[in-house]
């Protein structure tokens, strides 16, 4: 489509709709009180919350095969698997990104315009997922109503963003046969893939060039390791608290 949007307003905890909180992201966080459930930021500071439970669809990228996750797990965060099976998770927070998705676009189309539109969901996951991972993922969308078959794509990080890249390039600097190496350096996970351009036109092509690698061990650790080692440097001052942490 000609026009584009980037949702960047999220539901807090004092409000369901779009006037929330402003924010390029929304924390993949789930707080369930009975049957009903709280998703991102409509979820208190303090209050336990299931997060990054998309990485417990594929076995080998679990949390529990990290040492860094164990070693350095938010202190809010409740243990893989507990209570509440990762299916599901995932299959809520879809369910809940569908329905803000879908009223935000209502707020910014036409009623004639986005009856008449079809929609289609692209979801992306990391570079070294699984066939299995990517079939529970196709399911969890499925069951969250984001459709099937052609109107519902998975495609993996590194390659979106691969394409998004390039595409942006000068295009005359980018020539079918080129290889390069891509590293998504995420807040949990890093890929590393690397990619040979197949296509220039119709459209723009790339192909793995060989099998990616990846881990977690994103950005988030990374502070985690930082306040860490601030507080036993720091810890005993008289001044040093949380806030100043935060600043």
């Amino acid at each position: 489509p000609d026009d584009q949007f980037a949702v960047t307003q999220w539901p807090d905890s004092t409000s369901q709709g779009l006037e929330g909180i402003s924010s390029d992201k929304v924390p993949t966080e789930l707080h369930y009180t009975g049957d009903s459930y709280r998703w991102g930021f409509q979820i208190g500071d303090e209050e336990q919350r299931y997060q990054w439970f998309k990485l417990d669809l594929d076995p080998s990228q679990s949390r529990g095969t990290s040492e860094l996750a164990r070693r350095y797990a938010a202190h809010n965060a409740l243990p893989p698997g507990y209570d509440v099976n990762t299916e599901k998770l995932v299959t809520d927070y879809l369910t809940a990104l569908r329905k803000h998705a879908e009223a935000f676009l209502k707020h910014k189309l036409p009623e004639g315009a986005l009856k008449s539109t079809l929609i289609e969901y692209i979801i992306t996951t990391l570079a070294v997922w699984t066939e299995s991972a990517q079939a529970k993922t196709r399911t969890c969308a499925e069951k969250a109503g984001m459709g099937n078959g052609d109107r519902l794509q998975i495609v993996s990080e590194p390659e979106a963003a691969a394409v998004y890249a390039l595409d942006a390039m000068n295009p005359h600097d980018i020539h079918v046969g080129d290889t390069f190496v891509l590293c998504d350096a995420g807040g949990g996970t890093v890929d590393l893939i690397s990619y040979t351009v197949s296509a220039l036109r119709p459209m723009l092509k790339v192909d793995e060039a060989s099998p990616g690698t990846g881990g977690l061990c994103g950005s988030t650790y990374l502070n985690r390791i930082v306040k860490e080692f601030l507080t036993a440097k720091l810890g005993d001052n008289e001044e040093w608290d949380d806030e100043v942490m935060e600043d």
